[in-house]
């Protein structure tokens, strides 16, 4: 574009604005930190994302540890929980990245990709134990087997950036090395802890049934015919002939148990072992286990590696807690008034609910509908 179209595109710029003043008037920004404006554009768009799309309400949650619903009572509205942890998460990431950069700590892509599998971990975890206690998530009901895959991509890429920011953050404080090399090295020198047990596992009622089906097994009947046999516990019992999925030591032992976990990692694949006692860890209910190791095969480096991140950065914990409490409280911060305020020892506080007094109808709008929902953008 000439000099002379930019300057005819600014004119009608300015004539529209004459002609429609309050609509060109500046919007005020979400926050304001270290004298920088965080808009509110910014702000409404990424919560946009969040009302439209279940698969990042559901990453949104999950991550962050939110059991409300994150939509809400309107169409493309979200809480105001939500809202608040949006641009209180925009704050962090700002102070964050800025503390890196005074002590030249770069962002690099080899960051930001580990950055992303842990977050594909996190999501994972967080969906497992919620299925394990029974319950889904109201923002995930709708989000489909797979969220972070069905989010936006640019939602994904901006929960990866600042889970980055917060692990090189922790890994600066407390001079923690999680460079590739490092995962390596770590990975070299723990060989047993990834370690997989593959194993085909029947469930029984009694040690009689269990002793039963051993004996069969072990005179050549396959897992697979065994697993429909008297005896057998069909509800527990895993599917297709008992056969798990191979899993890490910790897994075993959780399931297990760390007696049977021991016998199953001292024993060479192919073994058959004798009937196992064992307690449901869901239930607490008491079976009988036949139980065959397949193979004990070696995890591979990329599937461990956001678990290896994950154990050095455990014991960074106190130092970034620490090292967070001191910027927060030399840092100054404000925030637009409809999200409430930031204090440099709590962070972002919600505004206070009006009284019900105030209301023009309480009984048109209850104080849990006040507290629970906020607008998703303007």
């Amino acid at each position: 574009m000439s000099r002379w179209s930019t300057r005819l595109v600014a004119l009608a710029a300015g004539l529209a604005c004459a002609l429609t003043l309050a609509a060109c008037q500046p919007t005020p920004p979400a926050a304001v930190v270290d004298g920088q404006a965080i808009g509110q554009g910014t702000v409404t768009s990424r919560l946009a994302v969040l009302a439209d799309h279940p698969a990042a309400a559901c990453v949104f949650s999950a991550v962050l540890g939110i059991d409300a619903p994150v939509q809400g009572a309107g169409q493309g509205t979200v809480t105001t929980q939500v809202a608040d942890a949006e641009v209180e998460s925009l704050v962090l990431e700002h102070l964050l990245r800025h503390q890196l950069a005074s002590h030249h700590v770069a962002l690099t892509s080899s960051a930001l990709a580990a950055a992303r599998s842990d977050l594909a971990s996190q999501v994972s975890d967080a969906l497992s134990a919620e299925s394990s206690q029974g319950v889904v998530s109201p923002s995930c009901a709708s989000a489909g087997s797979n969220p972070l895959a069905a989010a936006p991509a640019g939602f994904v890429a901006q929960m990866a950036r600042f889970l980055a920011v917060q692990e090189q953050f922790r890994a600066e404080v407390g001079h923690v090395d999680i460079s590739p090399a490092a995962i390596a090295a770590y990975y070299s020198a723990h060989h047993a802890r990834f370690e997989q047990a593959c194993l085909e596992v029947l469930v029984t009622d009694s040690q009689a049934a269990a002793t039963t089906v051993q004996k069969a097994i072990a005179g050549g009947e396959s897992f697979v015919a065994a697993a429909t046999g008297p005896g057998v516990d069909q509800q527990l019992t895993p599917p297709g002939g008992g056969e798990l999925p191979c899993e890490l030591p910790s897994v075993i032992t959780a399931t297990f148990g760390a007696s049977t976990s021991a016998r199953i990692y001292a024993s060479k694949p192919g073994t058959l072992l004798a009937p196992l006692a064992w307690q449901d860890p869901s239930t607490g209910g008491s079976y009988w286990l036949v139980l065959r190791v397949q193979a004990l095969p070696q995890a591979p480096l990329v599937n461990v590696a956001s678990d290896i991140r994950a154990t050095l950065l455990a014991g960074t914990t106190q130092a970034a807690d620490r090292a967070l409490r001191t910027l927060l409280a030399k840092s100054p911060v404000e925030v637009a008034a409809r999200y409430g305020s930031w204090r440099g020892d709590a962070g972002l506080v919600p505004p206070p609910v009006p009284p019900r007094t105030d209301l023009l109808d309480p009984s048109a709008v209850t104080t849990a509908a006040l507290a629970a929902t906020g607008p998703a953008s303007g």
